[in-house]
């Protein structure tokens, strides 16, 4: 017989995971009235097939340009004496945004790449008309909810794995936080300073062991996604109600 403890914090952590996730679209002005709508049509449809190609389509679109960056980051013909990208012209030439897409193969056009590229903060547009890499990362800040979608829908995917493996079958995926409560927010200035040079310089690392994973357009079995999150967060004690 299952212990009521852990049923009622299963239905409370299904009501903060709804509330947190309500509160992030209306910040992100999604009416009350469609998220109403969407949630009865989920209920409703036990065997639902939701038309999710522009979501999708976006979304291999972001995998191209981290493709993009992480070429502009690793091949040495894009490379300065230092190690460091050097800045791209956007016509053509060895060191360009043409040759870039052309190098990394990806599956979208030089248009496309060129206007997410004057959209990005990962990327300075400079005065002479080149673009200069910032970040390694390609980050879209008005694609707020296809990210979290992108994210939290790999991680529930990643808890629902974990929980149901069987020995022997299937990979542990790592999954585990830091969290420690009670701590002054107006010191920690340093400590997330050394988070992102930290986190960065592994999530560099991994990009570039991942990446050399990839397979170029094949329908063989066993291609899949293999992805790492880092974030760190801070949020103010609230009152226990």
């Amino acid at each position: 017989m299952r212990d009521p403890t852990y049923d009622l914090a299963n239905q409370q952590g299904a009501t903060a995971l709804l509330a947190a996730t309500f509160d992030f679209l209306r910040r992100n002005n999604i009416e009350d009235k469609a998220i109403v709508s969407y949630a009865r049509r989920h209920c409703l449809q036990h065997k639902r097939k939701e038309n999710l190609r522009l979501y999708r389509r976006l979304m291999r679109t972001y995998e191209d340009m981290g493709v993009l960056m992480a070429i502009w980051f690793s091949q040495p013909k894009f490379l300065d004496k230092s190690g460091c990208p050097l800045p791209l012209t956007f016509a053509t030439g060895p060191h360009s945004v043409a040759n870039l897409v052309r190098v990394s193969r990806v599956r979208i056009s030089l248009n496309l790449v060129l206007s997410l590229m004057r959209k990005s903060p990962s990327i300075r547009l400079n005065s002479d008309g080149t673009f200069s890499a910032l970040k390694r990362v390609f980050v879209l800040s008005e694609l707020k909810l296809p990210r979290a979608a992108f994210v939290v829908e790999r991680y529930l995917d990643t808890l629902r794995r974990n929980s149901s493996r069987r020995k022997g079958e299937t990979t542990l995926l790592v999954e585990q936080s830091c969290h420690v409560s009670g701590i002054d927010l107006r010191s920690i200035t340093p400590i997330l300073r050394d988070i992102e040079g930290r986190g960065a310089a592994l999530m560099d690392s991994i990009d570039g062991e991942i990446e050399s994973c990839r397979v170029q357009r094949t329908k063989r079995k066993g291609v899949g996604e293999l992805g790492v999150l880092i974030f760190a967060w801070t949020r103010p004690t609230r009152s226990a109600k």
